[in-house]
């Protein structure tokens, strides 16, 4: 059977509360393969990219990505297990201290698992569990969206997020970040020789584009030929599109699109 993997953000996540309904499920039902949903709503490029390396060690034959906006970020997890090294820092913050006490809650061998997930399909692997970093955007975060990451985030945490937003966050940075760390996902999935499908739109804009330039026009969707964010009808999932008319125009463009590679 032919392995699928979907990787991206909310749009390319599958709805607990629809089940069945997004384009992933209904692409998969229809041919027959099997699904790994790994996409989840409100993450960051960062993440994906885990979501990626996830679908490389799960030995898929087709991968699918979203890639999402540069505002989303990652942080830690503070928690009774690991606050008395943020509490450390605290009383003794200075040039050797900090360099000497950093902290350090991600763990590179867990990978995607390191990642707290919420209502999407991809929450149910059993790989996910005990997460350490917070991955979500930063409106969700702030602003308290229900369904979002921010319960996991201390109130000091916030308030450092706000600083942060307001004082240095910079669009082009991030966006220049993120872009690397995409096109080198890519590169990551062409060294392991898996087909991919990648959807640019909302991240490689302008000058940026010439960063995903070295991907085959043949893995790459132009926001021209097919636009997720502006082309489909919207609905009340978290994938945002109708769960009729949206889900069958999603899917069945991306069939042709996965049939070409395989």
């Amino acid at each position: 059977m032919i392995q699928i993997a979907i990787c991206g953000d909310s749009w390319f996540s599958a709805d607990l509360d629809y089940p069945g309904k997004s384009f992933g499920e209904v692409m998969c039902t229809n041919n027959n393969w099997q699904l790994w949903s790994l996409a989840r709503e409100g993450c960051s490029n960062f993440a994906i990219s885990l979501q990626v390396d996830k679908a490389i060690e799960l030995g898929v034959d087709a991968v699918i990505i979203g890639a999402t906006t540069p505002d989303r970020c990652e942080f830690p997890i503070i928690n009774d297990q690991n606050i008395s090294i943020w509490d450390r820092l605290k009383s003794s913050f200075n040039w050797l201290d900090w360099f000497g006490l950093r902290p350090w809650a991600y763990v590179k061998k867990r990978g995607i698992s390191n990642v707290f997930h919420h209502h999407s399909l991809s929450k149910t692997y059993p790989w996910i569990s005990n997460p350490t970093i917070i991955s979500e955007s930063l409106n969700n975060l702030m602003f308290s969206r229900v369904g979002s990451g921010s319960t996991k985030l201390t109130a000091e945490q916030l308030d450092a997020l706000r600083s942060y937003m307001l004082n240095l966050y910079d669009h082009g940075i991030k966006r220049q970040t993120d872009c690397w760390i995409i096109s080198d996902a890519c590169r990551r999935l062409e060294q392991a020789g898996i087909p991919y499908l990648i959807f640019i739109e909302i991240l490689y804009l302008g000058n940026f584009k010439k960063d995903i330039k070295w991907v085959p026009a043949t893995n790459i969707v132009d926001p021209k030929e097919f636009s997720v964010w502006e082309g489909l009808p919207k609905g009340p999932a978290q994938f945002h599109y109708d769960t009729k008319e949206g889900s069958v125009m999603f899917a069945n463009y991306v069939e042709t699109r996965i049939k070409e590679l395989l």
